[in-house]
């Protein structure tokens, strides 16, 4: 054998042989992922794969369950109600991450960048929308929205604008979808701009200060600088959006209980009413499992669309 390849031999660590088994170290192991285990296959996996068996069967909870194959999701694709929920939920991802995100960056840019004495009482305020609970939040937004007594109909007797005053936001199947959505995304945004301004204010100040000693203005250290370095917090927010959306209930629920007709009717919402209403608890757990894996997967695309980005560079 060479001098070399002795030498690397006897190197601690290098040798071929392997170390006896540690009993007591692998036992030490299986206790302690033990618990974390036992409750991902009772809390996670189990009910997932109940969710699948389940919704391929007819059941109302009394009786046993009979296996149908794939004919709930047949009938929920022919279900009007259904595919306006498809549609509804859709759309709202597609205008949260449009909307809401934007908004967001746009507020936690601002409050990071430009801080003065009312950022932090700011901060609390667009938070506290995020705090209430989605019963109150309805209601406020009821209270807004209501005809004749509202807030905005009795704004616009004050100042004789009967044309706004004769609106019925809630009642208007093509404005109860936008008038839901205003409130929700007062509610929802205060979340995004507190995780923003976090990502935002860990980016070094000598960046910032490099930034203006080559002139750059304040939207051109947005554009150029922040919105790279907070990318992968815009994604996360994304993927929060979107996951959100598909399981849409209480607002639309408590606001129109998803009229009028279908107007404001979401995935959430035709699964209470398959599930709680009419006692079918197939389809409505077929309906969980289209929720799990549109879920699923927006969430696989945008880790994906992260990855090639991170190829590219």
């Amino acid at each position: 054998m060479p001098e070399n390849a002795k030498a690397y031999s006897i190197i601690p660590g290098r040798s071929k042989k392997k170390k006896p088994l540690d009993w007591n170290v692998l036992i030490f192991k299986i206790v302690l992922l033990a618990p974390a285990v036992l409750f991902l296959v009772v809390f996670m996996y189990y009910p997932i794969e109940e969710t699948f068996r389940l919704s391929m069967t007819r059941s109302t909870g009394l009786g046993p369950a009979v296996f149908i194959g794939l004919q709930n999701y047949i009938r929920l694709f022919q279900n009007e109600e259904f595919l306006m929920g498809l549609k509804n939920v859709l759309q709202w991802a597609f205008w949260s991450v449009v909307i809401q995100i934007p908004l967001a960056f746009f507020i936690a840019f601002s409050l990071s960048i430009f801080k003065n004495k009312i950022t932090k009482p700011l901060r609390v305020i667009y938070y506290l929308a995020n705090v209430l609970p989605s019963a109150i939040t309805a209601m406020l937004g009821r209270f807004v929205f209501a005809p004749r007594h509202g807030v905005i109909p009795s704004l616009a007797n004050k100042f004789n604008w009967q044309w706004l005053a004769r609106i019925d936001f809630l009642g208007n199947p093509n404005l109860a979808f936008w008038s839901i959505f205003a409130i929700a995304t007062w509610a929802y945004c205060g979340f995004y701009i507190i995780y923003l301004m976090a990502n935002i204010e860990q980016i070094p100040q000598d960046i910032r200060e490099s930034a203006e000693l080559d002139g750059a203005t304040p939207w051109q250290y947005a554009w150029y600088i922040v919105i790279p370095m907070t990318s992968y917090a815009l994604r996360i927010v994304s993927i929060l959006c979107i996951v959100g959306s598909m399981k849409l209930f209480d607002l639309p629920w408590l606001m129109t209980t998803g009229g009028p007709g279908y107007a404001t009717s979401t995935l959430g919402i035709v699964l209470y009413k398959n599930g709680f209403v009419n006692w079918q608890y197939g389809r409505a757990a077929a309906i969980g499992v289209i929720i799990f894996l549109l879920s699923l997967f927006f969430t696989i695309l945008q880790f994906s669309l992260q990855r090639k980005d991170r190829d590219v560079l």
